[in-house]
Order: structure tokens, then C-alpha cells, then sequence
């Protein structure tokens, strides 16, 4: 027999379901409501979001991947997650996907792994990811924070590239402080430039500098392998290539060097950076540094080099100052021992030249006392000597006299006949042709008087160095030099003409390049003496066609 229920226990059922039925809904809705927060948190996560099973099979993406990949949901759903991973850590990256589901555990950004992922369009990024484990509807699931580390990594390369630069250059500065030659210092100074990590140098290069004479580029520190053919350069003539690139160009160069006529002879095709050395303008030497053939050219590399090269081009600055320091103190104390030895000179030769006068007008009255016999020829052996003795004592104190100050307008034109009918006689015994070229000149302010015996030097010098005869040449002319407008005053003769390790050394006093010296040696040094006090200069060459020319120069203004 059937039961029934009563209506009253039915109606209080139909009650509990309908509130059983009211709280499932709310719970639904709860938790829809915190899924969409949860996905809009998701997708407003500025990092790429993925979730992956323990297959490796990713079941969510947000909207940041696809902008970090290229990839949509639909493409990827689904889909192994090695398609994200470069090819060559494919292996190693199942390895840790299976450890990481064997033994789940929280994995922070910045563990330091080298990690890269790769895009829909094949390029690879640096990155950095973060793993969470996460249970979802009984399944274990890896939840993955990826993270772009392209312009981080930039950053810290362009911190450390910035570190070893500093490195370099301190490293440079203080080598240029130590007591060793500049060769060594400019080794020393490409060793350092092969220690920069990653830059793709090979362990050849060389450094050039301009020498201050001939202004050739001169080798001071070669780095070569023992494969090489020939070695390089020992000079390279100023506006001739290297490598195919003019030296005098005023920024960095790269070339590949691989054609003929390079000065750098190397066996093996080689490219190079040719980075100069220089300051104001003004080029000081040269950086070569070789790379690989094929290697493209590197803006970080080219500023290393330039930074380098800059660092050079203050420290040879500085030391060609030191050295311009020293010649100049030099010069003082020479000048400043002259000084006092020309005072003394001047006044031992006061002293000696009364007595000497004296002894002259004795001995020429002897010798017009006695007609002949022995006597008569020592009186002109004293006569002789007194006379070279006057000479010398004219020269010492034209030399160590102070400058004049009865200073005129003169036409040095008149000065050079003066002085030269002095030697008419000369010219004529010794078979000389005197060729006179005079310009279109002022007339300059000068002492007179300094100037005839500067060019009576000179005039004496140019006959004594044309014994059998030859042509003696006395020009005027306007030159202008560094800005400054000059009257030339040149003497020229057809000797032997200089040596060239003594141009340098023939205004010196008493230095002499005659074998058998005539007078003190004083007469070059008495003609740079007259041109300095006119604020001028006096220059020596030889000539093309044979001979010396001596020039002084005498400034135009006042």
C-alpha cells in the first residue's frame, strides 16, 4: 500500500530546494564574477600570461602575449609549448618542464637564466619568466609571467660597455703618467684596446703618430701575428692612403681592405677601423685596428675607438706642452747664461781693447822703423794677430751688446749695397759673380747699423764657402708667414752648402762647419741675434741646384 506524503512536508521540500537552487545561483554568479576580475586582471597584467598543463599543452593565453608574440589565442591554444622556444633549447627546455611538474615549486623573475623566446615572425628576444604552480578544476597547471628583456638587456650592456671604456681610458691616463717611452706607452696602449670584452678585434693593430720634423706618420706600436707576410709601414708619407684611406681625413673610417695598393701589406684579407688621433684640427696620428673579414662596421666599436683616440690625442698634447716647457726653460737658463756671460764678456773685452790698440800702434811702428831683417817680419806677425784679435773682440761684443734702441725707416735695399761693396774686392779675387735681385719693398724700422753687420755675417759666411769662385746671390723681397707680412733679406752661394745633421746647430755660438775655423764662430749667432731683436727670424736651407741660402726675416710692421 502506497504512502503519501502530506502537502505541508511536500511545499516545506519544494522551500529548502528552491534556496538550495537560490544559493547555487548566487555562488554561479560569484563566481563568474570573479572569473572575469580574474581574467580582467589577466589581461591587464603588463607581462605575457600563459597557462601550460603538465603535457606542456597551453590552455590560456592573455591579451599581452599575443602582443609579445604575434600570436592569437586560437593559434596557440592548445598547441606545445616548444613552438614558443628557439629550436636549439627545445631539449633542455622539456627536461624542465618535466622537472618542474615532478616537483612544483615557485620560480621569480630574475633567477638569472639566459632565456629567449621566439615570435610568430622567427625573431628571437631575450626574456625572463616566472612559474607558479596552480590547481584548476583538480588539474595541476604552470602559470608563466613573461617578460621582454630586450631594452633591460641593452641597458645593462650599454652599463657595462660604459665601465670597461672608463677602464680603458683610466688605465691609458695612468700609463701616460709613468717614466717610460712614448713607444711603449702607445703598446701598452693598444694591449688595453684588445682587452675590451665583446668587440670583435682581432689582435692585430697599429698605432701611428705624426712626426714634428718631417710630418710623416711614424709606426710607434706594431701588433702583428707571425702569419703575416710583411710587416707594416716603418713611415707613411703624409697624404698617401693606408689601407685605401687618406690618413688626413677628420673622423673614423671602416674599410674592408681587401683591394691592391694598400700601404698595410698583411698576407691574409683583413677589415679595419682607421680611427685618427687628433686635437684642434690638427691630426696627431692614427689608430688601425683589424677585424675579420666579412665583419660589418660597429657604432659601439667606432666610438671605443674614438673615445680612445681622443684620450691619445690630450695626452700627446699634454706632453708635447711638457716638452715645449722644458726647451723653453732651456732656452731661458741659455738665454739667462748668456746674459751673464755676455756681460763679462763685454767687460774683459774693454779691458783688452786699449792695451790691444796699444800694442798694434807699437808693432806697426816698429815695423816702419826697421826696413828688413827678421825684425820687420815679427812686427807683422804681432800686426797679424792683433788685427785677428780686434776682429774676435768686435764680434764678442756686437754679440753680447744689448739691442738698439735708435731704431729708423730704412730701405734694406741700400743696407745690402752698403755691406756688399764691402767685399768688392773679395768678390773679384776670388773669381765670385755678384747677383743682385731686389723686390718691391717698404722700408722697414730697424737699427742700422744692427742690420749691416748681420748681413756683413752673412755675405762673409757665403764668400767663405766659395773659396774658387762661384755666384753670390742678395735678394729683397715681401713674404708673408703665418699672417705676418716680412721683409726677406736672403744671401745665397753655390758652395757645399750644409750638412743636414748640422742646420740645426750652425746659429749656435762658436760652432763652426769650416775646417779650419776663421774668426770666433759667432757670425750665424750674431745674425739670429739681430733678426730676434727685431722680433724677426732668420732661416738656413740648401739649395736645390747646390749652395746654402740664409734668410732674414724682418717683420713689416712697427
Amino acid at each position: 500500500m502506497k504512502k503519501f506524503r502530506k502537502i505541508d512536508s511536500l511545499v516545506k521540500e519544494l522551500d529548502n530546494m528552491r534556496r538550495k537552487y537560490d544559493r547555487v545561483q548566487q555562488c554561479k554568479t560569484a563566481l563568474e564574477n570573479i572569473q572575469k576580475k580574474y581574467e580582467k586582471l589577466l589581461e591587464s597584467s603588463p607581462d605575457a600570461m600563459l597557462f601550460i598543463n603538465s603535457n606542456g599543452i597551453i590552455v590560456f593565453v592573455n591579451a599581452q602575449f599575443e602582443r609579445l608574440f604575434g600570436y592569437a589565442e586560437s593559434e596557440v591554444v592548445g598547441s606545445d609549448i616548444s613552438m614558443l622556444i628557439p629550436q636549439r633549447f627545445r631539449d633542455q627546455h622539456h627536461k624542465n618542464v618535466s622537472e618542474f611538474f615532478s616537483s612544483p615549486r615557485t620560480r621569480p623573475m630574475g633567477v638569472g637564466l639566459r632565456i629567449f623566446g621566439l615570435r610568430k615572425d622567427e625573431t628571437e628576444f631575450p626574456a625572463d619568466i616566472s612559474l607558479n604552480p596552480m590547481q584548476a578544476d583538480g588539474e595541476l597547471l604552470a602559470t608563466a609571467a613573461v617578460r621582454d628583456m630586450t631594452e633591460r638587456r641593452r641597458a645593462e650592456e650599454l652599463i657595462e660597455r660604459n665601465y670597461h671604456i672608463q677602464r680603458v681610458i683610466s688605465s691609458i691616463l695612468k700609463t701616460a703618467l709613468e717614466p717610460i717611452p712614448l713607444a711603449e706607452q702607445m703598446d701598452q696602449v693598444l694591449e688595453l684596446i684588445f682587452s675590451m670584452p665583446g668587440l670583435a678585434f682581432e689582435s692585430r693593430g697599429f698605432i701611428y703618430l705624426v712626426d714634428d720634423d718631417s710630418k710623416d706618420l711614424v709606426l710607434k706600436a706594431p701588433r702583428t701575428v707571425q702569419s703575416m707576410d710583411q710587416p707594416p709601414c716603418e713611415k707613411i708619407v703624409m697624404g698617401k692612403c693606408m689601407c685605401s684611406v687618406g690618413e688626413s681625413m677628420c673622423s673614423a673610417f671602416f674599410s674592408e681592405c681587401t683591394g691592391e695598393g694598400a700601404q698595410f701589406r698583411e698576407g691574409s684579407p683583413h677589415g679595419h677601423y682607421c680611427v685618427p688621433i687628433a686635437s684642434a684640427g690638427r691630426l696627431l696620428g692614427i689608430i688601425n685596428i683589424h677585424v675579420e673579414q666579412g665583419h660589418r662596421r660597429s657604432v659601439e666599436e667606432e666610438e671605443f675607438l674614438t673615445a680612445v683616440a681622443n684620450t691619445l690625442a690630450g695626452v700627446i698634447v699634454r706632453q708635447q706642452a711638457d716638452l715645449e716647457k722644458q726647451r723653453l726653460q732651456e732656452r731661458l737658463a741659455q738665454a739667462e747664461k748668456f746674459s751673464a756671460l755676455g756681460r763679462i764678456t763685454a767687460n774683459v773685452a774693454d779691458e783688452f781693447r786699449n792695451p790691444l790698440t796699444a800694442v798694434g800702434g807699437f808693432a806697426r811702428r816698429l815695423r816702419k822703423a826697421v826696413a828688413d831683417g827678421p825684425a820687420e817680419e815679427y812686427a807683422s806677425s804681432i800686426i797679424s794677430e792683433v788685427t785677428r784679435l780686434e776682429t774676435i773682440l768686435h764680434d764678442v761684443l756686437i754679440f753680447s751688446g744689448a739691442a738698439g734702441n735708435h731704431r729708423g725707416l730704412y730701405d734694406p735695399r741700400e743696407i745690402l749695397d752698403e755691406a756688399a761693396s764691402f767685399y768688392k774686392e773679395r768678390c773679384a779675387e776670388q773669381s765670385v759673380v755678384v747677383n743682385r735681385i731686389y723686390g718691391d719693398v717698404q722700408q722697414v724700422r730697424i737699427e742700422r747699423n744692427q742690420l749691416l753687420e748681420a748681413v756683413k755675417q752673412l755675405l762673409n759666411n757665403a764668400l767663405d764657402a766659395m773659396p774658387r769662385g762661384g755666384t753670390l746671390s742678395i735678394s729683397v723681397s715681401s713674404e708673408t708667414v703665418d699672417g705676418m707680412s716680412y721683409a726677406a733679406v736672403a744671401v745665397g752661394d753655390t758652395g757645399a752648402g750644409i750638412p743636414e745633421d748640422k742646420l740645426n746647430l750652425i746659429f749656435e755660438p762658436f760652432f763652426s762647419t769650416k775646417l779650419k775655423p776663421k774668426g770666433t764662430g759667432l757670425g750665424l749667432s750674431i745674425t739670429r741675434k739681430v733678426a730676434e731683436d727685431h722680433q724677426g727670424f732668420v732661416a738656413a736651407a740648401n739649395k736645390a741646384d747646390g749652395g746654402a741660402a740664409f734668410t732674414l726675416y724682418l717683420p713689416m710692421q712697427d
